[in-house]
This record gives C-alpha cells, structure tokens and sequence, in this order.
C-alpha cells in the first residue's frame, strides 16, 4: 500500500496575496504620482532647451524682442514664473493630471500654445507617443519593482501582470 501526504501553501499564497492587494492602491497612487513629475519636469527640460513637444525648435524670437531682451535661444523664459507654475496632482485612483498652479500663468501658457494674440504657436505643454512610451514603461518598471519586493512568487506573477494589464486598459 502506498501512502502519501499532501500539504498546501494555499494560506500563505492566500496571506501573500492579501498584502499585496491591501498596498496595491498604494503602490499605484505612488507609481502615477511619479509619472507625473516624469512629465513636468520632461515639459520643463525640453522647453528649456528651446524645444516643441516633437522636439523641434520652437519659432524665433522677433528680431527687436531678441535684440530688447538679449536673447537668441526662444525657451520660454522671460520671467520663469510660467514653467515654475507648472505641478502635477493625482485627479483620481487611476489618472494624474499636470497642470499649471496659477491662472495668471496658465493664461500665457495658453497664448504660447495656441499663438493667441501677437506670439507665434509654441507647442510646449503636450506630448507625444514616445514621451507617453516612456512614462509607461517607467511605471510598469516601478509597478514590478514592487511587486517583487512584496516576495509573489512566480506563478502569482503572471496573474498580477494580467491584473496590471487589465488595470491600465
């Protein structure tokens, strides 16, 4: 006769599991808000550098503004008020939003943008699907970071890259 005993590591599967599902909201709240600053500050540098959301360079300067303010490298810059007004929030469990502080500068990020009055259109304050590829892969990196220091194994893992998968569509 043959004799056999089976255990289970169900309970501590099951233990395992409901702590990541209690620090997942947390875990996910912490990883947008990271994308978020991602952006600002992407928005910022790029600017900085004279460059539109696809990285060309924005329109000239007017001679007479250039030659008035000693500039030739068109960053947005005059005062530094309008990128230092840029921040980032969380707006819901799932979305972050990146927006400007002020009104007063949200305004004259608007007439850059748009080219509203007597500036040309600068399209700084947007970004593209290589800018967006990036901030994904950011986050998914620092979503398995985190799951990994939570010690799921490698089964789980699977089920939790669906769960993400299914949480970011």
């Amino acid at each position: 006769m043959l004799s056999a005993k089976v255990t289970s590591n169900l309970p501590q599967v099951r233990k395992r599991f409901n702590k990541f599902f209690k620090q997942f909201p947390d875990i996910v709240t912490k990883g947008l808000e990271q994308a978020g600053v991602q952006l600002k500050e992407i928005i910022i540098d790029r600017t900085d550098k004279g460059l539109d959301f696809n990285k060309r360079r924005f329109v000239p300067y007017s001679p007479s503004y250039a030659e008035e303010k000693g500039k030739t490298v068109v960053n947005l810059q005059d005062t530094n008020r309008m990128l230092q007004s840029i921040d980032s929030k969380l707006k819901s469990k799932n979305k972050v939003q990146v927006f400007f502080r002020s009104q007063t500068q949200a305004k004259k990020a608007l007439f850059h943008q748009k080219g509203l009055g007597k500036l040309p259109e600068r399209k700084f304050f947007a970004y593209n699907f290589k800018t967006e590829k990036l901030i994904r892969r950011t986050f998914e990196d620092f979503m398995k970071k985190e799951i990994k220091r939570l010690k799921i194994w490698v089964k789980e893992r699977t089920l939790l890259a669906t769960l993400l998968l299914q949480f970011q569509t």
